[in-house]
């Protein structure tokens, strides 16, 4: 009897690790759609994201009441997307309404899931991708002879095993080259660097190592937003451990927090001034140029958006675009928007925008939302993802109904140091 049991709990268990494992293949299949490099092919990893997560779940529960929020939403944005971008945009709608629903189908995945699910997915892919951030520059240096170079669009990439990936902005302006990772540069990379670190500060067991691997991988980006999102959620985490601990605990934490946070400031100030004032100043000038024209395109359409065809946006953009930017008329020509604020603004207009953003601000997958929430505004700031795969995945999240049923997918951290943090 008892050897029939442990049977049957090794089958379960088998079961349950080949199921965690298609979850992962599933949201490493939607992180590089949101975000990697354009030379890994789309549509072979939207087909395993939608047959990964219907394999795994029942589809018709997307039909659900809970869900009426999130369709009513794809009928509203495919709606003021036909009225404002004054035609049928196939090509452009059809790449969307592909990502909508690979974002559903990802959110199929985790609702009804135990606490910590996601996280628990998430933590050894990005654990990875943080090794890949910090040998990237190493590597290059010890063996740079067996790097090759590829083209995608302008860019040339260097990289070796197509792991250990980089490219130049300025060539020989940095002696430890940017890593990119799988994605297409290092602004998307320190992304979910970033979420890695959150999980690994908020979501799990105090685990110094993981923290300081995290922490060099988002710097090994050498990416300005990176940087200010490191400092943000170190900030928010020793306020939180500074009014936990008590007495002489408290003390010290007070003195030391500062002066081991004091290196981190140094790096942020730092690559703050070189992307303002330095040889990387192009970069500041180009999210402002991107900012300005942005919001003018907002500005033409605001109910309604002009649509996701980029040639729609070019000429918009050339007719009534930012014309003081120090940047050079090739790079202003054709130069596709890197704001992902202003892009979602001016594609839906802005009362279907704002329900995105709300969405994204309310989402039910990682805690504590509102700096969850920040990580993401800003990054997507200086990057065109809101309607990829994994961020609709956190914005369908914050719109699904009955939140008593679906904030049981929530996430929690393994082992809280405190009930009241806890309860945070």
């Amino acid at each position: 009897m008892d050897t029939r049991i442990d049977t049957a709990r090794r089958g379960l268990l088998r079961n349950a690790l080949v199921r965690q494992r298609l979850r992962q293949i599933a949201l490493f299949a939607g992180i590089l759609i949101s975000g990697g490099l354009l030379s890994i092919p789309r549509l072979p990893l939207l087909a395993i994201v939608v047959l990964i997560c219907f394999a795994l779940r029942n589809p018709l529960q997307i039909l659900k009441v809970e869900w009426v929020g999130i369709w009513m939403l794809l009928a509203a944005t495919v709606a003021v997307a036909l009225i404002g971008g004054e035609s049928f945009q196939l090509v452009a709608l059809a790449t969307r309404l592909a990502n909508f629903l690979a974002g559903a189908a990802l959110l199929l995945l985790y609702v009804d899931r135990k606490p910590g699910t996601l996280s628990a997915d998430l933590y050894p892919l990005l654990k990875l991708m943080a090794y890949q951030a910090v040998l990237t520059p190493i590597v290059y240096l010890a063996i740079p002879q067996f790097f090759v170079s590829f083209r995608v669009q302008d860019a040339i990439y260097e990289t070796f095993l197509y792991v250990f990936t980089f490219h130049e902005f300025v060539a020989n302006a940095t002696f430890f080259k940017r890593p990119d990772g799988f994605f297409f540069e290092p602004g998307v990379f320190q992304i979910y660097l970033n979420i890695f670190l959150f999980i690994c500060l908020f979501l799990r067991r105090f685990s110094a190592f993981d923290i300081g691997l995290a922490t060099l991988a988002v710097i090994a980006t050498q990416s300005t937003t990176g940087a200010v999102i490191l400092i943000l959620q170190y900030g928010v985490v020793y306020l939180r451990w500074l009014k936990e601990s008590r007495g002489a605990q408290q003390f010290g934490l007070f003195l030391i927090g500062p002066v081991l946070l004091l290196p981190l400031a140094a790096y942020t100030t730092y690559n703050v001034g070189e992307k303002f004032y330095g040889e990387f100043s192009g970069s500041a000038e180009a999210r402002e140029f991107d900012l300005r024209t942005g919001l003018s395109v907002v500005m033409e359409k605001p109910l309604t958006g002009i649509g996701f065809d980029y040639d729609r946006y070019f000429d918009v953009a050339n007719r009534v675009g930012y014309r003081e930017a120090e940047l050079s008329v090739d790079n202003i020509t054709d130069r596709a928007n890197s704001n992902g604020i202003v892009t979602l603004l001016y594609s839906v207009g802005i009362p279907i925008s704002l329900i995105f953003f709300w969405g994204a601000y309310r989402q039910r997958l990682f805690r504590p939302r509102w700096l969850f929430a920040a990580l993401i505004f800003l990054s997507l700031s200086a990057e065109a993802l809101f309607l990829s795969p994994f961020f609709l995945m956190l914005v369908f999240s914050g719109l699904l109904l009955n939140p008593r049923r679906s904030a049981s997918f929530g996430e929690r951290r393994d082992a809280p140091r405190s009930r009241k943090m806890q309860a945070a």
